[in-house]
């Protein structure tokens, strides 16, 4: 008989122990990140403006973000990725989809996607669109995730191809 009760207390206590380590284990965070950076080549000091255009307010336009970037150097912003994840990017909301890239405040390129997300438009050297317009470079492995380096290049042909800034 006190076999019986010892094997019935040790089937018990094994099942709970075994739940308890599911418990535990199934509220651990898995997270890893992606880089994202934007490069500026040119010997131009740049300044990115990023916009919510298409988003909820269809009467205002919100402005998101303003990156500055000097001549040769680079901005770069970690994302986390998985358990409470980052919007993807390299600006501050995925909800961008119109941006303005001054240079020197004397030349502009300005982007405009006519989706709720920048990262939906397809078009050439879309600053918005991290998927088709960056170089994606695989940099490690973090809880059994892929991370990746996602870059954009602003180039002097960039600035060749920019237009002028009225009255400027």
């Amino acid at each position: 008989m006190n076999n019986k009760i010892m094997k019935t207390q040790n089937i018990i206590f094994s099942g709970l122990l075994w739940l308890s380590i599911v418990i535990i284990t199934s509220g651990c965070e898995t997270i890893w990140y992606n880089e994202f950076v934007i490069v500026n080549t040119t010997d131009h000091e740049i300044v990115i403006t990023a916009y919510d255009v298409n988003g909820l307010s269809a009467d205002k336009i919100n402005y998101l973000e303003k990156i500055l970037l000097n001549a040769k150097s680079s901005y770069s912003v970690l994302k986390t990725y998985g358990f409470h994840a980052d919007d993807p990017g390299a600006f501050v909301s995925q909800e961008v989809d119109s941006v303005i890239i001054d240079f020197d405040n004397a030349m502009r390129i300005t982007q405009v996607c006519n989706q709720i997300l920048g990262s939906q438009c397809d078009f050439d050297r879309n600053i918005m669109n991290y998927n088709n317009s960056y170089d994606i470079v695989k940099t490690g492995r973090s809880s059994g995730q892929d991370e990746f380096r996602y870059t954009y290049t602003i180039t002097e042909e960039d600035y060749n191809n920019a237009s002028i800034i009225e009255g400027k």
